[in-house]
């Protein structure tokens, strides 16, 4: 009966991890598309100033009221984006190791690749290769298309996420770690 219960518990731990890093990748999918979508913003505020700014000049009128308003436009779109790349900064912590120079979970202890202790290890931010987003949110809810291509990369990334259970201390490391993230053991 203890198998069983090691068993369920294994499978319970695997799910939640699995559900945590689906999570994740939702989450900074959808603040890659909200940041995606108030750069276009942005964008077409400085396309409206530009030309506006054109059509003053090329009359011989002035500037005033209207570049008062679109700045304000400006300076609101461009808090919004910094606002998003902070907590996409907090989703991508991670501690690299300083013996091997592998990356490795914020909350690990030890290297998942040598072993190494990874104490006083600084939390870094992982560059990951920026998605150009030219869709709204509103559109990929619309959109069924879009919407299966999302669950299908979620799904893809779900069946990336399969773990070793360290048999000392029962943490939950990935499949090609070599050496637990917790207690530093072996996990062949």
């Amino acid at each position: 009966m203890s198998f069983m219960n090691d068993w369920r518990s294994k499978l319970a731990k695997a799910t939640k991890t699995i559900s945590q890093t689906s999570g994740d990748l939702y989450k900074t999918t959808k603040l890659n598309l909200a940041m995606g979508t108030e750069e276009e913003n942005l964008k077409k505020l400085y396309l409206e100033v530009g030309k506006k700014v054109h059509e003053i000049y090329a009359y011989g009128g002035s500037l005033g009221k209207f570049f008062d308003e679109k700045y304000k436009e400006i300076k609101e779109v461009e808090t919004k984006i910094d606002e998003l790349k902070k907590q996409l900064e907090e989703l991508r912590q991670t501690k690299i190791c300083p013996a091997c120079g592998k990356e490795a979970d914020k909350a690990a202890t030890f290297c998942p690749k040598c072993g190494a202790s990874l104490e006083g290890v600084m939390i870094q931010v992982k560059k990951e290769p920026e998605i150009p987003v030219q869709l709204e949110e509103e559109q990929i809810e619309a959109d069924p298309i879009i919407q299966k291509v999302v669950e299908e990369i979620v799904v893809q990334e779900e069946a990336k996420v399969i773990m070793k259970i360290c048999p000392t201390c029962k943490a939950q490391n990935h499949a090609e770690d070599r050496f637990c993230i917790s207690c530093g053991r072996a996990i062949f």
